[in-house]
């Protein structure tokens, strides 16, 4: 009896690791995922009206 409810309560402990590891991996690749896209839309957006500023619009 012992030894099965050390089982489950090591089989919890892993599989709650692993989803917190999951977790935090998954938050960082949407962060990095949101800054290079954030990057690009700014980016875009001067190369759109860097004409505009030559003009004194």
């Amino acid at each position: 009896m012992k030894k099965q409810y050390d089982e489950e309560r090591r089989f919890a402990l892993e599989t709650r690791s692993f989803v917190t590891l999951f977790l935090g991996i998954a938050t960082l690749i949407s962060a990095a995922a949101y800054l290079i896209y954030r990057y690009r839309s700014e980016k875009a957006y001067r190369e759109k009206w860097a004409d505009y500023d030559d003009c004194g619009v």
